[in-house]
């Protein structure tokens, strides 16, 4: 699957390279509900590297050739906390790049 990473994914610092770790070795992968007609929007949670803190990255995935990355940023405890995952993983958290 070829990875599409658009301008706004980068906004919060996470490199090109970080979300394309992330969705390669994703801890998690976990359809969203979409907030537009016909998207198919998923998170994936993981290290960019070991014993790095966690990253979020959602891509649509409507293509299933290409996956569109709109959205990366550091791991939130409330997001963790929210999908009922804390049980599932023990992330390491970090502040925002920006």
């Amino acid at each position: 699957m070829r990875i599409t990473v658009l301008s706004s994914a980068l906004a919060h610092g996470i490199t090109d390279d970080e979300i394309r770790a992330v969705m390669s070795f994703y801890v998690a992968r976990i359809a969203l509900t979409p907030r537009m007609v016909g998207a198919q929007p998923f998170l994936y949670i993981a290290p960019a590297a070991a014993d790095e803190p966690w990253i979020e990255v959602i891509a649509d995935l409507l293509d299933p050739e290409v996956a569109v990355v709109f959205h990366a940023m550091m791991l939130r405890p409330a997001l963790v906390a929210n999908l009922e995952l804390d049980q599932l993983i023990t992330p390491i958290y970090s502040r925002q790049r920006r």
